[in-house]
Formats: C-alpha cells, structure tokens, sequence
C-alpha cells in the first residue's frame, strides 16, 4: 500500500523526502507489534467529552449549563469538574473518497469540500486526505487556506476504493495534533481494495482516538444497480496532473490476519444491496464510535454543501464536559462513557469511551 504525497510534496521533492522520514520514524513502534493495532490513550487523569445537544428535531442546543447534564462511566455517575461551550480551534481532517464512483461529480464535490473548509473559524487548522485505488496525503495540516484549497482542486478521480485504509491512516495522521480533532469522511461507504486494513480495524481505532467522527454518504447504490460507471471497478489509476512519486509506508498496517483480496462491486443486484447496507452500516458505526453522526446527501451531490455547513454549524455549538474517574485503575481497560441530559426533550452525542493511559513503569 502506498501513500502519496500532498500538494506542496508534489513540488519540492525535498519535502517530499522529508515528510517519508518523518513517516517513517513515526511507524517504527508499529514493526515492534505489528500484530495489534496501535492505541492512542488518554494522558492525564481529567477526562474530557466533547457533547453536542440538540431538541427533538436535531438543531443544536445552546446556552445550556453544568446543571443540565449527568455523566457515566461504566454506569457509575462522575462529578462533573469543569464545564464550558467550546471556543478553542479543531484540527480538521478532510477524508475525501475520488474513487470512480465519483466521475463526473468531482467538480461539485471540491466546491462543497472548499466552501467547508471557509465556513470554518480561521484558527482551525485542516489536512487533506483522497483516496481511490491508494491513500494520498494532498496536505498536512495547515491554517493556509489557499495551501487548503489548492489541496482540495489537486483531487482527480481514480478506479477502486481504499476506504478503510484511508481512514485508518487518517486516524493516525491525527494524533499528531494538539487540538480538538474531527474527522470528515466523504464517501459512499463501500471498500474494494484495501490491501491491509478491514472494518473493524478502524471500528476499533475510531473507538480509541478521541476523533469527532462525521461521515458523509452519498448514494451510488441506484448507479451500481443501473450497471455502474463504466461498467464497474476496473484496475489501474488514471489519475492525471501534479501529483509527484508516491511515498511508501514503511509498516504494513495493522499487521497479519487483515490482508484480503479485492471486493468486486456488480453483477447480482442481492449482492450489490447487500454491500450497500453494509456500507450504510459502517458509517453509522463509524460516526458513533467517535461521537458524531451519520449525514447524507445525493447521489449527484446536489445538496453536499448543505451538508458541510450543517457539520461546520455543529462544530461551533459543543460543550466540553471534564471529570476524573472515582472508578478503580485497571491497565488498558476500555471505560463506556454515558452523558445523560436532564432535559428527558434533548437529545445528546458524545464518544463511546475511553483507554486508560499506562502507568509510568507499567
């Protein structure tokens, strides 16, 4: 599997070769155990949630307190140490699928993905990451919203579709920040291709990073059934312009018992719903993982920029709840978090839980 370089990696190679170093030291634990995915665990004993409330019909809630909220963990109630509206930057990453299913939608889909990223506050930075039939890294992260845009204009189209890949990838690309982060997936869910990483890889990576998850699907099912484009999931990677030499990940991700061989989309309509809901399925799992939501939008992506302004909306009506656990230490043990409103009307969304950090000398 390869992962190729960002736009600025495109024209200056000496950037490219820098950034393949730095991957490379960064994938150096993973050849030590390469048999389990890496976990990314809190680091202090306060425990932040990030919660996102809204009414009955999904508009957010705002200028709630404290006092409106009781929080869980593994069922037993925390005392809630600090409570505030978030106002502090996010780390942005763009996932963006370019596979073949989106031919002749690119052009909507970059003016949707770049009127997003100027919906949001200026201080939040942005990276961007397509996929097709491999994972590219179109630009780390970065407050330049010109670097941003152009980022996002260097997509082209390819063929199969290395979803699960991407999004692990994704996920651990994020780490690297310091910020609140959120992870905005644009696909229409289905995997083809992905050499090492399968669902629950990333079901379980989502559950571990403290990402916001949202994904955005859009509907090709009708397209798939009607025979596809161009008849299906052809091999090989047209994409064309600047987009430089690949840059290898030295570690195969996650490790033995992952690898598959292609999944062929086409043919028995049963076969094609079947990988559909399975798809539909996957997004959902996904966003409730990391505390988000699921979004829609057509299968023409008519509406797609609708549906970045309604995330862009959100991400500036969270509140940020922290407690410390009166729970007793357990190496690596996984804890549920629950956040119950007082208000029975609202409705509320958070991450599933939480690692607890290692012990010095554990």
């Amino acid at each position: 599997m390869e992962f190729s370089g960002g736009f600025a990696g495109r024209r200056n190679s000496w950037i490219s070769a820098a950034f393949a170093a730095l991957l490379a030291s960064v994938a150096v634990p993973l050849a030590q155990e390469s048999d389990v995915p890496p976990r990314f665990k809190t680091t202090t004993e306060a425990v932040r949630v990030d919660v996102l409330a809204t009414d009955r019909t999904g508009r957010p809630v705002q200028g709630l307190s404290k006092d409106d909220f009781k929080i869980f963990e593994d069922g037993v109630e925390q005392e809630i140490v600090s409570f505030f509206a978030v106002d502090a930057p996010f780390a942005v990453g763009l996932v963006l699928d370019t596979s073949i299913s989106t031919e002749g939608k690119l052009g909507a889909i970059k003016n949707a993905a770049a009127r997003f990223v100027q919906e949001l506050h200026p201080d939040d930075e942005v990276m961007v990451i397509s996929f097709d039939d491999e994972v590219y890294l179109d630009t780390e992260f970065t407050r330049n919203r010109d670097t941003i845009d152009r980022a996002i204009r260097s997509t082209r189209t390819g063929q199969s579709t290395q979803l699960y890949e991407a999004v692990y990838l994704a996920l651990e690309q994020m780490q690297s920040a310091v910020q609140r982060k959120v992870l905005v997936l644009f696909t229409d869910g289905v995997d083809t291709s992905s050499p090492t990483t399968n669902l629950s890889d990333t079901i379980r990576l989502a559950k571990e990073a403290d990402v916001l998850i949202y994904t955005i699907y859009f509907d090709t099912e009708y397209e798939m059934l009607s025979g596809g484009p161009r008849g299906g999931y052809p091999s090989g990677n047209p994409r064309t312009g600047p987009i430089g030499n690949p840059l290898p990940i030295p570690t195969p991700l996650p490790g033995p018992g992952s690898r598959r061989g292609p999944v062929i989309i086409g043919g028995d309509p049963a076969e094609i719903r079947r990988q559909y809901s399975l798809a539909r399925d996957y997004l959902n799992r996904l966003a409730k993982a990391g505390g988000g939501r699921r979004l829609n939008a057509k299968g023409d992506v008519s509406d797609l920029a609708n549906v970045f302004a309604a995330i862009a909306q959100e991400l500036r009506t969270l509140y940020s709840l922290t407690y410390v656990s009166n729970l007793p230490y357990e190496d690596d043990d996984f804890r549920k978090i629950k956040v119950k409103p007082q208000n029975k009307r609202l409705r509320v969304r958070h991450r599933e839980g939480y690692h607890l950090p290692e012990r010095a000398g554990g």
